[in-house]
């Protein structure tokens, strides 16, 4: 019985997602309520409680920044789709073309990763967009075969989509529920490291462990702009 809640609740915000990333704008938004849904509902301490109202709770907390980064997201994603058509132009009546592509997919690959991170850190911290992007690299350089697996992930599931649009009605929430637990433990890492309290300030988050279901919504612009000042990176 608990499982097939569990699918019914991928199913139910694998739904939302869809419809609330309609506008595209709010895709990231979105993202970061299906990720938080997962995470806090579906497998973690609500254990299968409030959905509906967990997902739009945090669609409304992050929609502000989410608009702000699903328009960088779209923008750079136009950049690199344009950079990649170019290359494959110049690759068409020049053999530097390929040194053009070769370059063009390092960079497409990079910012895939970044971008496929920033709903998860949006949903855990609180942080102006800049800082966002800024953690999300983080993330994604520190541990490059997680990010070609959640890549590849990725493009596996959305090459399952294609051929069976069914498949959109959980795929969403599946995806995040694989990049999960991964994510999670780079995030107590960092939250145990930089010595960061939980949002409702009762207790330090030292106390946490990799996996848990707790808060760590926390501000990061003051503390990046002293790491910046002290050139510690």
């Amino acid at each position: 019985m608990k499982f097939l809640e569990a699918i019914a609740n991928m199913l139910i915000v694998s739904v939302l997602w869809l419809v609330f990333s309609l506008p595209l704008v709010t895709v990231v938004a979105s993202s970061a309520a299906m990720y938080h849904s997962v995470r806090t509902v579906i497998f973690g301490r609500k254990n299968g409680n409030g959905i509906f109202r967990d997902f739009f709770d945090s669609f409304k907390l992050n929609l502000r920044q989410g608009i702000i980064l699903s328009l960088i997201v779209i923008v750079a994603l136009l950049f690199v789709a344009e950079g990649l058509w170019t290359g494959y132009q110049i690759f068409r009546i020049s053999i530097w073309g390929m040194l053009y592509m070769i370059l063009g997919v390092i960079i497409s690959l990079s910012v895939a990763s970044i971008i496929l991170i920033i709903p998860p850190v949006l949903s855990r911290f609180t942080a102006g967009p800049v800082s966002i992007i800024r953690l999300a690299a983080y993330f994604a350089m520190k541990r490059p075969l997680r990010n070609i697996i959640r890549i590849l992930l990725f493009a596996a599931l959305a090459f399952a989509a294609q051929f069976f649009p069914v498949a959109l009605f959980i795929v969403p929430a599946l995806f995040a529920d694989l990049i999960r637990p991964a994510l999670e433990q780079d995030f107590a890492l960092f939250i145990k490291e930089n010595d960061l309290a939980e949002e409702n300030g009762e207790e330090e988050v030292q106390e946490e462990v990799p996996g848990d279901d707790s808060e760590s919504v926390v501000d990061l612009e003051e503390r990046f702009r002293n790491n910046s000042r002290g050139g510690k990176q």
